[in-house]
């Protein structure tokens, strides 16, 4: 699964403070902006009592932006879009439980291709992988694997499919380790082998 970067920017308080901004009643206050050693602005936050509150906008060094969404008392809310220097889309994130986001973080993110078409769909909640994942083949609408993420642990049944839609493979994970019947299928429906696991070692093969 994708665990990267642009999931977890590490919005400093600290480094926006000391850009030029507003203050009321000793509290940051107002649109702040960060700037490149180049000149070109980093990135542009709103302010409000001290806490990111309104519209951000993240750029990369060469102007393009780099992600745009809106802050809640310090918390990312609602959706998140990011892009690479190019300017093509590579992620989204939804913030589905409004103010609820502030204590346990969740959210959903969508990944996309350089071709613009999604290739992973996952949960997370305090920034690990947490609820359902799904990875999609190449044409971005056929699923290529599922799977449930417990607190970043892999659990329960995983299956992969076939293009075709047909299951693949079975896989029973248990603390993000291959425990018991790992089941390969032929397209036809037809077993191909069974493998037996134990805490990530394999036991037997039929």
């Amino acid at each position: 699964m994708k665990y990267i970067f642009l999931l977890f920017f590490s919005f400093s308080t600290m480094g926006l403070a000391q850009k030029p901004c507003g203050y009321k009643d000793g509290l940051q206050e107002g649109n702040c902006k960060e700037f490149y050693d180049n000149g070109q602005v980093k990135n542009m936050v709103e302010w409000k009592k001290g806490k990111k509150e309104g519209d951000a906008i993240f750029y990369h060094d060469n102007g393009k932006v780099n992600a745009k969404g809106e802050f809640k008392k310090d918390f990312k809310v609602k959706e998140w879009i990011y892009y690479d220097k190019n300017g093509a889309l590579t992620a989204k994130e939804l913030y589905r439980n409004g103010d609820k986001n502030v204590y346990d973080n969740s959210f959903t993110a969508t990944f996309y291709s350089p071709k613009g078409v999604a290739e992973e769909v996952s949960n997370y909640k305090f920034a690990k992988l947490h609820g359902e994942t799904k990875l999609f083949h190449e044409d971005g609408k056929s699923v290529k694997q599922t799977g449930t993420y417990d607190n970043g642990l892999a659990t329960g049944k995983w299956k992969a499919f076939y293009p075709s839609g047909k299951v693949q493979r079975e896989t029973e994970f248990v603390n993000d380790k291959w425990n018991g019947n790992r089941i390969h299928y032929r397209e036809d429906g037809s077993i191909e082998k069974t493998e037996v696991y134990k805490d990530g070692k394999l036991i037997s093969t039929k």
